[in-house]
């Protein structure tokens, strides 16, 4: 593996307010302190982002570019959101594992969670992980202020499966389990024991293979007292596809997945910008599946396109979030009725911009904003665009 070091201009990046975000992301402040990520997942959305260093997708797992100064320039910028009403958080390392093996030599990832503790501002950590449980003390400082949030990703529990597609991922020297992504429950576990905000990603969902474990996995978490799960569907492009396809050839258990997939995705599936994703009746299935299990289990669920199975308890960092479609959905059903006005009157109640409500008010009229969801449909009252629900 080849190490790049560099020097950043800039960390803190603010994602536009797309399709995808203005429906589904409750953030919308990033800071990635690696490029690249030695875990090699196959189904990596990110790998094309290798191309911003004018290198190839297939080397992003092969070579990272580490942001030696991004500390410093971190808290520099954290000034400028610190100034702000309302502080609104931040996800570190939404686009590179931050807690990837090579955080262990730079510790980079915990000087930035010693900024945000310093200045009483809100983090979010995606990582699949367990070197996460060496910045433990840092993290239960953070927690005590309600400043902090931990996703994992949890997706089988067939080993030979995560050796296919995640076959790099650190095992972990504080949990142990025969099974191995078991182990990031268990993570979590000592992560919601010191008052971390937790959640469950089940991300991305793998037809036929996630389906076998999904209800065990649920049950383990619910037990580890993990707060919430959220659930995506796997997304295919042609570079994942191509990737996938490699790695199911190679497993003469699994390659009967590839006829299994050419007909769910490429046959009945849609097109979710430049990716192909599962067709609405089969997200639809599944949302009220992994809800169905949540509820049994007694663990709340994040329902992003189908609003009407969420039951997420909103907590921790996760308070000082963008307002996304459920929170519009649930409006709507409450009033009755739901105007711009009263859009974006609601929106106020979060720690958004200028640049949210002007987007806000674009969806919202031309119809974007609930396009696809069941139980709420637009109607013209006075020449004033209207949703009510359906």
């Amino acid at each position: 593996m080849k190490i790049v070091e560099t020097r950043a201009k800039s960390i803190i990046s603010r994602m536009r307010d797309g399709f995808f975000s203005m429906r589904y992301l409750p953030f919308r402040l990033t800071a990635n302190i690696y490029r690249g990520c030695s875990h090699g997942c196959v189904y990596c959305y990110a790998a094309c982002t290798h191309y911003y260093m004018r290198s190839s997708p297939n080397l992003f797992s092969k070579e990272i570019y580490v942001k030696k100064n991004a500390p410093e320039i971190f808290e520099k910028e954290i000034a400028k959101y610190e100034q702000r009403k309302r502080k609104s958080v931040i996800v570190i390392g939404n686009i590179s594992d931050t807690y990837q093996p090579v955080e262990t030599n730079y510790r980079l990832t915990r000087k930035l969670l010693e900024i945000c503790y310093k200045h009483d501002f809100p983090c979010f950590i995606e990582t699949k992980s367990p070197l996460i449980l060496n910045d433990i003390d840092i993290i239960e400082k953070l927690a005590e202020r309600e400043l902090i949030g931990v996703g994992m990703t949890v997706t089988s529990y067939d080993n030979e499966f995560t050796r296919l597609v995640e076959p790099l991922v650190p095992r972990s020297k504080f949990v142990r389990s025969p099974i191995r992504q078991k182990e990031r429950i268990l993570t979590l576990q000592r992560l919601s024991e010191i008052g971390v905000d937790t959640y469950l990603h089940i991300t991305p969902y793998f037809p036929f293979v996630t389906d076998e474990d999904v209800e065990r996995i649920i049950r383990d978490a619910a037990e580890a007292g993990v707060g919430n799960v959220i659930m995506a569907p796997l997304e295919i492009s042609g570079f994942i596809w191509n990737r996938l396809k490699k790695v199911f050839k190679s497993s003469e258990r699994y390659s009967s997945l590839i006829p299994l997939y050419e007909k769910r995705y490429f046959e009945s599936g849609r097109k979710l910008g430049a990716r192909i994703t599962t067709s609405e009746k089969e997200h639809y299935k599944l949302e009220k599946k992994v809800s169905e299990l949540c509820k049994k289990y007694g663990i709340g669920y994040w329902a992003f396109n189908n609003p009407q199975f969420n039951t997420a308890v909103i907590s921790g960092a996760y308070r000082l979030r963008y307002p996304i479609l459920l929170d519009y959905w649930k409006l709507t059903h409450e009033k009755g009725r739901l105007r711009l006005k009263d859009a974006l009157q609601f929106a106020m109640n979060f720690p958004v911009d200028k640049k949210y409500l002007s987007a806000l008010q674009e969806y919202f009229l031309n119809g974007e904003l609930f396009k696809g969801v069941y139980g709420v449909r637009k109607i013209v009252e006075n020449c004033e665009v209207v949703y009510v629900p359906a």
